[in-house]
């Protein structure tokens, strides 16, 4: 049988692709020899892109911008770790070196004014010299802060933080304000003093208010001052704290007082808050307001009634060192501390 060309149908092929097992007339033969040769092109143009993508290292660069990628992240997520570190361990350094300042200005504020009264003995001078000792220990022991790595295993590039023990024990064995006593000391208005200080009696309501502070100023710790009502009219007593700072004599408003004229009638902010009720708290009454500077909390414990009484302190609105406020109304009112 005579073979027939695959494109045209004719008779009489001439040739046979051993590849594609086709016959081809002389005509079609040699086209399809021409498409093989541009398919060989082809294939060899195919060669030389790839050599030149291999020659350029395409695959590489993508894997090395995605390495640079992860590496600046990580780099930008180190740098904002360590910076917040920075941050912390710097607000931790002036936070302690602000309380020793505090701490430092109280003892030098007392041994001013005993030198300037020439009223000091050889206990003074080992006391003041023990404070300082203990005011250099404190801010050495501020260096109890240590650099941690972050253990979570599920990242490979581990953070820090800083741990730091809390200085309250350290700042507590300064024994600052340990065996100090309270006694009141006149602000303004129509008040008595006695007993060594320690009772504050109203005379006259018509001449106003009395304003009654203490001596002590406070910073740090926690400290427990005692009162007795001695005697108390028809209007509330009040008794909590101001900052020292701040100049309550003044006719400016004094939002620094914290504190209670009655178990339901407090001051927050120099503002009054709750009720006038003023049948709670009545003569002969004990009441011991806590002053928790750690905390920066007020307590006002009321021990007939065995109620406790708290409220927060902003040190913004009430910074140290802190003092006791009482304020008394009625003629006759009369509050005693018990030393």
């Amino acid at each position: 049988m005579e073979a027939i060309c695959v494109q045209c149908k004719n008779t009489g092929c001439i040739a046979m692709c051993y590849g594609c097992q086709e016959s081809f007339c002389t005509k079609h033969f040699i086209k399809h020899r021409l498409y093989l040769s541009e398919q060989m092109d082809d294939i060899h143009r195919k060669y030389e892109n790839f050599q030149k993508d291999l020659n350029r290292n395409n695959f590489e660069q993508t894997l090395l911008t995605s390495i640079h990628a992860w590496e600046r992240k990580s780099i930008m997520k180190i740098q904002e770790i360590a910076e917040k570190a920075r941050y912390e361990l710097q607000q931790t350094m002036d936070n302690t070196k602000n309380d020793v300042q505090v701490l430092l200005n109280e003892i030098f504020s007392e041994f001013q004014s005993n030198s300037k009264t020439d009223n000091y003995t050889e206990n003074d001078l080992d006391k003041w010299t023990r404070q300082l000792s203990e005011l250099q220990n404190l801010l050495e022991k501020s260096a109890n802060i240590f650099i941690v790595q972050d253990k979570k295993p599920s990242s490979l590039i581990r953070g820090i933080k800083l741990t730091f023990q809390q200085q309250q024990q350290q700042q507590k064995s300064l024994n600052l304000n340990e065996s100090i006593q309270e006694h009141f000391r006149i602000i303004s208005g129509p008040c008595r003093l006695s007993d060594n200080d320690c009772i504050a009696t109203h005379l006259n309501y018509r001449a106003g208010l009395s304003r009654i502070s203490g001596i002590q100023q406070y910073s740090f710790g926690k400290h427990a001052i005692p009162f007795l009502i001695e005697k108390k009219g028809n209007k509330n007593i009040f008794i909590g704290i101001h900052s020292s700072s701040k100049s309550i004599s003044s006719t400016t408003f004094d939002y620094s007082v914290h504190g209670w004229w009655n178990l339901d009638y407090m001051i927050i902010n120099g503002e009054s808050k709750g009720g006038d009720n003023n049948e709670i708290i009545q003569t002969g009454d004990r009441i011991t307001l806590i002053i928790d500077c750690d905390n920066q909390k007020l307590y006002l414990e009321h021990h007939r009634t065995k109620r406790l009484e708290h409220l927060p302190i902003k040190l913004d609105v009430c910074p140290f060192p802190w003092k006791i406020l009482v304020r008394l109304l009625t003629t006759g009112d009369c509050i005693r501390i018990i030393n």
